[in-house]
């Protein structure tokens, strides 16, 4: 029998967890591994990014185009040789096991994207690193992942810190944060704004509060300014971007804002996210932005209109303004014509994204181990 179709059977008993107390003994909160105690902050932060760059170059997400794409943190988890499973875990978030010498991950639905992945990315470096399993709840969100903010902070168990450190690093190297900066045209002082880290977080594929502590960790923001900007709350931010729009589950629910400098990009989305498109339209030109592409990828248009033209510079472009939600999993290249309806093909604008549903919302395994062991059977 294959490692990969004996996994279920060894991780059986967390099929049906919800809480520590439905996990196996050994991955309850608060067990440490004793080898660890005793080890400094610096070098449990210094191990855990070794761990980190090592399987960076053990996986090539390095190299060539990955370097500017999100890291894939489910996938890397099942090429590291564990089984992953979803479950509606409450209020723990994640869970490293090991059991009959397999090593499983278990990951919570009932948490947005960003927080799935990071928690994945701090599970994934318990394994990596040799750690006893763990269990782990929204404390890994709260702290910083590198160090802690003076006598104010509780000190942290070593392997804990190192598992910060590791999905700090893991997430959002150096290279993903330069790559993304330069295809978006930002700078340090674009920073200085929450909404532009807000949407950061959702390129990266991270928590707003993961991505502050990162710009911070490279210098990109300054330590006064990562304090000001982990005041600002995402719920806040996506209200402001929808204006008289009600979103009704905040927490759940990030809004995309997508622009002419998105071309291009891999747009990984929860089912129930909410896309504002705003986009230059060169109406005096005779050109319209065309949405029929839109409804045909399974989007419903919930609002579609025009910013006003500022006073004093009637000509200019205007801004298409139009809020999206998809009604079905989107999968595949999304493409966006602004034309002369007269004359499409003449000199067309285009705008090309990839759009990806994520599914780490639905109970079990993770789909393509799911379907591996169907294929198997």
């Amino acid at each position: 029998m294959s490692r990969s179709s004996r996994a279920p059977r060894a991780l059986c008993r967390t099929t049906i967890a919800r809480s520590s107390s439905d996990l196996p003994s050994s991955c309850a909160p608060g067990r440490r591994s004793l080898v660890m105690v005793g080890r400094s902050e610096r070098e449990s932060i210094l191990r855990g990014i070794r761990g980190a760059k090592r399987l960076q170059r053990d996986l090539r997400l390095d190299v060539g185009a990955s370097r500017a794409q999100r890291v894939d943190v489910f996938g890397c988890i099942a090429r590291s040789g564990a089984t992953l499973m979803f479950q509606p875990l409450e209020p723990l978030l994640g869970a490293f096991i090991r059991e009959e010498g397999v090593a499983g991950i278990i990951l919570s639905t009932r948490r947005p994207l960003g927080m799935q992945r990071f928690t994945a990315a701090h599970e994934l470096g318990h394994l990596v690193l040799g750690h006893d399993p763990h269990a782990d709840d929204e404390g890994i969100l709260r702290r910083a992942p590198w160090a802690s903010d003076g006598a104010r902070a509780p000190r942290v168990p070593p392997e804990e810190r190192e598992a910060d450190a590791f999905a700090s690093y893991f997430l959002l190297p150096p290279y993903l944060i330069k790559e993304q900066m330069e295809l978006r045209g930002w700078e340090p002082h674009h920073f200085t704004h929450p909404e532009t880290v807000y949407q950061a977080s959702l390129r990266f594929g991270t928590s707003y509060r993961a991505t502050v502590f990162a710009l911070e960790r490279e210098h990109v923001i300054g330590r006064s300014l990562g304090q000001q900007l982990r005041s600002a709350e995402p719920r806040d931010l996506k209200r402001q971007l929808l204006g008289d729009y009600v979103l009704k589950n905040a927490q759940r629910v990030d809004v995309w804002h997508l622009t002419e400098q998105d071309e291009g990009a891999v747009i990984e989305a929860s089912r129930d996210d909410l896309f504002l498109l705003r986009l230059k339209e060169d109406s005096g030109s005779g050109y319209v932005w065309t949405f029929d592409e839109l409804r045909d990828a399974g989007f419903a248009i919930l609002r579609d209109g025009r910013e006003p033209v500022p006073e004093g510079q009637i000509g200019s472009p205007t801004v298409r303004r139009v809020l999206v939600h998809a009604e079905r999993p989107l999968a595949g290249l999304l493409t966006l014509r602004e034309i002369r309806p007269w004359a499409p093909n003449d000199d067309p604008q285009l705008l090309t994204l990839y759009c990806k549903t994520a599914t780490s919302d639905e109970a079990g395994l993770f789909e393509p181990q799911r379907e591996e062991l169907l294929a198997a059977s």
